[in-house]
């Protein structure tokens, strides 16, 4: 699972189907809350991610885990990247 979006890096450079991935998310119970720490890396494009190549970037986020009976409770990293599309520079993303 990932997210394609248009990327423009630091140094000014656009990738326009960067491969933008979740590799951790972390979830300690506060009281009744369950929040969700993750961060991903983004990458030139898929191929550069399947080849082994360096991310160009990353991000990082935060959201409250849905406990309701639906689906997709049980796919944290699911909620992850339907958290990541809500969040700017990535709403235009993509599901890989």
């Amino acid at each position: 699972m990932a997210l394609r979006i248009e990327y423009v890096t630091p140094y000014g450079i656009t990738c326009e189907s960067a491969y933008c991935v979740v590799v951790n998310a972390r979830c300690i119970r506060e009281d009744d809350v369950y929040p969700v720490d993750y961060n991903g890396k983004i990458y030139a494009s898929e191929s550069a991610y399947n080849n082994g190549s360096s991310a160009i970037g990353g991000f990082n986020g935060r959201f409250e885990l849905d406990v309701a009976a639906a689906k997709t409770q049980y796919n944290i990293i699911k909620q992850c990247y339907l958290d990541l599309k809500t969040e700017d520079g990535f709403t235009d993303g993509v599901d890989c």
